[in-house]
């Protein structure tokens, strides 16, 4: 097969090659936005990652032998002016920003709706909407000037199909897939490509242990995603062989929205 990188990519392939590009990685301290950095230095890129979680330098620095540079910044996303420190850190720091990954995201909260109140769903929309929203628009200059700008957008397969519960995450997921396909209507002409990803249950501390085997039980392959496998496909929008891709969602599921959620 031979030589692989880090992130198990052929080291002749250089579709995926991302040296000499810079990127931001939310919620990158753990789970899945930490194997999104992880993928993104693999292949190259220089990345910096963005969380709340004081963790976030800890796994910075497990990472800085990857690939391409890391660094990090703890900020939480839902602040007034966070958008404008995540960028311009990120330019200081590296001198450009080509992709933006918005991972960040709050935990599955398996309410209903009279379990929902306003307050609790502008929570979800503060962090899954406002935030990346602010940051795109703010990133927006910078990835138009790079020539190969990305916007991917970690969502969920419960933003696609309702699942009776969770109304703050379901709802504010869906939201995202629109900001998504309008971010990806307007920027496309200044060669900014968007897209989402919507994974289904994936085996982070997203999903509690006492969820666990429901969780599995409602995937036909029989099991939870890895982490990894949801960064493959972001490392894969991120690079060159998916310069034709815009305004799209791909589901990661295991088959669950074949029979139903």
């Amino acid at each position: 097969m031979g030589n692989v990188n880090a992130a198990g990519i052929p080291a002749e392939d250089p579709s995926q090659d991302l040296t000499g590009r810079v990127a931001i990685v939310t919620g990158a301290a753990r789970g899945m936005g930490r194997a999104h950095a992880r993928r993104l230095a693999a292949q190259g890129a220089s990345v910096l990652l963005v969380d709340r979680d004081g963790v976030v330098a800890e796994t910075a620095a497990e990472l800085a032998n990857v690939g391409g540079r890391v660094d990090h910044l703890a900020a939480d996303l839902t602040a007034e002016g966070a958008d404008a420190l995540v960028v311009d850190t990120c330019l200081e720091r590296f001198g450009r920003l080509d992709i933006l990954v918005h991972n960040a995201g709050i935990m599955h909260d398996w309410r209903r709706l009279k379990e929902t109140s306003p307050e609790e769903l502008d929570r979800y929309f503060a962090l899954n909407v406002r935030a990346p929203y602010a940051l795109s628009r703010t990133a927006r200059p910078h990835l138009a000037r790079s020539g190969s700008g990305r916007i991917v957008f970690i969502s969920s397969q419960w933003g696609q199909v309702p699942d009776g519960h969770s109304y703050g995450y379901m709802v504010s997921k869906a939201a995202q897939l629109g900001l998504m396909k309008a971010l990806a209507q307007e920027l496309v002409g200044e060669g900014i490509l968007v897209n989402a990803i919507a994974p289904g249950a994936v085996r982070t501390r997203m999903v509690p242990d006492e969820y666990l085997e429901v969780e599995t039980a409602a995937v036909p392959l029989g099991r939870l995603a890895e982490p990894g496998e949801i960064a493959a496909l972001v490392g894969f929008l991120a690079s060159d062989q998916a310069g034709f891709i815009t305004g799209q969602t791909l589901p990661v599921n295991g088959g669950a929205l074949l029979v139903g959620i």
